[in-house]
C-alpha cells in the first residue's frame, strides 16, 4: 500500500492544504447525551445503509476565524447546503444564518440535511403541520421533507431517504444512532469533531472507509486523514510516510505523524491558519444550484510513471474530466470507470479532475505528481 491508495473526495469539502484535527468525535457510538455527540454521530441513523457519503462544515468556528483565514478559503465554504437542502433555504425570504451544515446519503449523493442556526420558514408556504415529533413540525414540500424546530432546520429528499429516520436518530438515539463499532464509526471517531469534516464508507465491508477532516484554530488548522478497513500487516511505515510526504496535502503541512493500526492508517499534520487553503467542489455562491456528488481515487504508481483515476461515486448529471498541461485526458461518466495516464521518467505534471455540466465547472481535486 503505497501513498497512491489514498481516496481523494470531491463535493462539498475537499483538497488542498488543509488539515483538521484529531478531535474527531469519539462519541460517535451510541449514548444519552445529545449534546456530547458531534452533530454527524448524533443524526446519521443506523438506517442509512452501509455505503454512505457524508459532509459537515462547523460554521460557528468558522465564523470565529475569519480574521484569521485567507480571504480566498472564506470565500470557498459553503454556508448554506446543496442539493435539495439549498433549494429550500433559497426560498427562505430572510438568509439565515447556521451554526452548522451537515449533508450525508447514499453514495455521492447526499439528500438529507440537518442545520442548526437561525432561520425562517416564512416564504416557503407550507401551510399547516402535518405531523408533531417531539419539538419538531413536520412539514411536505415539493420534492422535501422538512421538519423544523426553533433552531433545527432538517431537510430530506423522499426518494432519497426519510425524514423519520433522520428525526429518529437525533432524538431518540441510542439503537438509532450511527453504530460506533462499525466503519462509519471508526471513521467518525477520527475525523467527526473537525470543522471541515468528510467522509466515504463504501457498500462493501471489504472495500477501504476514508475520512479527512480540517479543524480550525487562532493560529494552527489541523489535518486528519483515515482510511480504515485494510490489512496493515504489510505497511511499511517509513516507506509510506515518505511517500506521502510528496503528495497533497501532505507535501504542504508542516509536518505530519503516521500511526498504524491493526486495520488503519491514521495521519495527521498541521499549517497555520493564515496559510490554510480550502477548495469545495461548489462554493457558497452556487449553493442550492445542485452539486457534484463525485468522489474518486487517485492512484500514482511512480515505478510505472501511470497515474490512474477512477470513479468512485457519481451522483449527478454531465461527466468527469481528468486534465494535465496538455488538456483532458480521459472523460468519465460511469462509476468505476478508470482513467489511465503515461508519464515518461523526469516529467513533473498536475493532475486534475473537473466536474462538468454544461457551462459550468467544479474542481474535485488535484494531484502534483514527479516521475
Amino acid at each position: 500500500m503505497g501513498a497512491t491508495g489514498l481516496a481523494v473526495g470531491g463535493a462539498g469539502c475537499l483538497n488542498d492544504d488543509s488539515e483538521s484535527d484529531g478531535n474527531g468525535s469519539d462519541e460517535s457510538g451510541n449514548g444519552d447525551d445529545e449534546s456530547a455527540l458531534a452533530p454527524p454521530a448524533r443524526w446519521i441513523p443506523t438506517s442509512a445503509g452501509s455505503q454512505l457519503f457524508f459532509s459537515y462544515t462547523d460554521l460557528e468556528t468558522v465564523r470565529n476565524h475569519e480574521p484569521e483565514l485567507p480571504a480566498e478559503t472564506l470565500d470557498e465554504i459553503a454556508f448554506v447546503p446543496h442539493g435539495a437542502g439549498g433549494r429550500v433555504v433559497g426560498r427562505m425570504e430572510t438568509e439565515p444564518t447556521f451554526e452548522y451544515v451537515l449533508e450525508f446519503g447514499p453514495s455521492g449523493e447526499s439528500g438529507h440535511y440537518v442545520m442548526r442556526g437561525e432561520f425562517d420558514l416564512a416564504g416557503l408556504d407550507l401551510g399547516d403541520p402535518i405531523d408533531e415529533v417531539g419539538e419538531f413540525d413536520r412539514f411536505e414540500a415539493a420534492g422535501a421533507s422538512i421538519a423544523a424546530s426553533s433552531d433545527t432546520l432538517v431537510v430530506v429528499d423522499p426518494e432519497i431517504g426519510s425524514i423519520d429516520d433522520v428525526l429518529a436518530a437525533g432524538l431518540d438515539g441510542t439503537d438509532r444512532r450511527v453504530d460506533g463499532d462499525g466503519s462509519l464509526g471508526k471513521v467518525l471517531e477520527h475525523v467527526g469533531g473537525g470543522t471541515l469534516a468528510y467522509g466515504i464508507v463504501p457498500e462493501s465491508a471489504d472495500e477501504i472507509s476514508v475520512g479527512r477532516s480540517w479543524s480550525i484554530a487562532a493560529e494552527t488548522v489541523t489535518y486528519a486523514h483515515v482510511m480504515h478497513g485494510m490489512d496493515t500487516s504489510d505497511v511499511d511505515e517509513d516507506r509510506l510516510k515518505s511517500e506521502l510526504a510528496t503528495e497533497s496535502p501532505f507535501d504542504r503541512l508542516d509536518d505530519f505523524s503516521l500511526d498504524v493500526e491493526a486495520d488503519a492508517v491514521l495521519v495527521t499534520g498541521s499549517v497555520p491558519t493564515s496559510e490554510f487553503r480550502y477548495t469545495a467542489a461548489i462554493s457558497k455562491h452556487r449553493a442550492g444550484l445542485g452539486r457534484a456528488d463525485v468522489t474518486v481515487s487517485i492512484d500514482v504508481e511512480t515505478a510505472l510513471q501511470t497515474v490512474t483515476v477512477t470513479l468512485t461515486s457519481y451522483g449527478a448529471n454531465g461527466r468527469v474530466e481528468v486534465r494535465d498541461s496538455s488538456g483532458t485526458r480521459a472523460t468519465l461518466t460511469e462509476r468505476g470507470e478508470e482513467g489511465r495516464l503515461e508519464y515518461d521518467v523526469g516529467d513533473t505534471e498536475t493532475v486534475t479532475v473537473v466536474y462538468v455540466n454544461g457551462d459550468e465547472e467544479s474542481e474535485v481535486a488535484t494531484e502534483p505528481v514527479e516521475f
